[in-house]
């Protein structure tokens, strides 16, 4: 009986430590959520709220996220969309940037890739990687 008890309670315990996580498509708002990898479909505005990223964001043509009091483990790939917006978030991993991207209380701790035709705004926000390509 012992046995069978302790065995039930490390069962759970496992349970509840393990997140389970899970690809996702946004188009719209994902609050207060994990999931394993996020893609934005071409067109579509995602706003990722009080969550967390486990894997790469790929943000398709002409598309936006916007990341609130978020963490990405992986990495931000946005170079065909519309517009990227972190607020007081952080990215582990590197940034491929659209034409426009904001930066307000953000941390990207891998490399920021831009080109001339990227905008970047950024107020309190800090990239500890390098910054690959030249934006205005």
């Amino acid at each position: 009986m012992k046995n069978i008890f302790l065995k039930t309670v490390m069962v759970t315990a496992g349970l509840a430590i393990a997140q389970l996580t899970f690809a996702a498509n946004c188009s719209s708002t994902i609050s207060n959520n994990a999931v394993g990898s996020l893609t934005v479909p071409a067109g579509a505005t995602c706003t990722v709220n009080l969550s967390s990223v486990d894997g790469t964001i790929t943000v398709q043509k002409g598309a936006s996220l916007v990341l609130n009091n978020s963490s990405v483990s992986g990495n931000v790939q946005a170079t065909t969309a519309r517009s990227v917006k972190l607020i007081n978030s952080m990215i582990e991993g590197d940034v491929q940037a659209p034409a426009v991207i904001s930066l307000d209380k953000a941390m990207i701790s891998g490399n920021f890739y831009c080109s001339p035709v990227t905008k970047l705004q950024s107020s309190n926000s800090m990239i500890e990687g390098k910054t690959v390509g030249k934006c205005r």
